[in-house]
């Protein structure tokens, strides 16, 4: 089992790879207006993915000198877990815009001195469901009293994601759920045996992190494809 860790471990690192070069090269393109607000996004999310990959190296590159690598990854979770809340819930914000025809033409900082008091709470709660886990990893709590207290601020963070953001469109439902699933899964995952727990925790990076940065890459990709066919289309008439 300690091998599908490290499998898992450098599936996950190779993925990754994928996401910073990919993302990279779509930043390069150039999309419609309407798009250029998940650019933005795309860069923090690139920083997420650096940070994740960071720790990945590391953990493949010392697997057979670490004894328990989990206590480890709070490391890249406390860096990477605020700034990816904070990308998901702009893109829900996004996704509110374009429910009303609208276009967020504000630069970042803008809309983070608008929603700056939705957006502490959702941090605070997320280091304070982090805590009870890193507790629980060092042992200081049981790890079921640390996945039950850690569900009380999970719970309380995507109901104000839910609230303030999620509720103003179809798809921003869809996708809520679907976060709110995967992340769930984490605090499933930290009550089960280590080496169950850890090839969960290598797959769980994948479709929490990853999953979001290809996504918003391939949304400005498909978004520059359709601009390019077009501008073709009316060059040919």
């Amino acid at each position: 089992m300690n091998n599908l860790i490290y499998r898992t471990g450098i599936f996950a690192l190779i993925i990754q790879i994928f996401a910073v070069v990919f993302g990279y090269y779509v930043l390069g393109l150039t999309v419609p207006p309407s798009f250029l607000f998940l650019k933005k996004l795309l860069w923090l999310e690139l920083f997420v993915q650096i940070i994740q990959g960071s720790f990945y190296i590391w953990m493949t590159t010392n697997f057979s000198k670490i004894a328990d690598i989990t206590p480890f990854r709070y490391n890249d979770w406390f860096i990477t877990t605020p700034i990816m809340l904070f990308t998901y819930s702009f893109y829900l914000l996004y996704l509110k815009y374009r429910e009303e025809n609208k276009v967020i033409d504000k630069n970042i900082f803008e809309l983070v001195q608008e929603n700056l008091w939705i957006l502490i709470p959702i941090i605070l709660l997320n280091v304070l469901m982090l805590a009870f886990g890193y507790l629980g990893e060092l042992k200081k709590i049981t790890k079921y009293l640390a996945a039950f207290l850690g569900f009380i601020p999970f719970i309380l963070m995507f109901s104000i994601i839910y609230i303030n953001y999620a509720i103003y469109s179809a798809n921003g439902i869809k996708i809520f759920w679907y976060f709110c699933g995967i992340w769930s899964l984490y605090g499933v995952a930290s009550v089960l045996p280590y080496e169950i727990k850890n090839v969960m925790y290598n797959i769980l990076d994948f479709f929490s992190k990853n999953f979001f940065g290809i996504f918003l890459a391939f949304i400005l990709f498909f978004a520059n494809q359709e601009m390019t066919n077009t501008t073709k289309n009316e060059t040919n008439m």
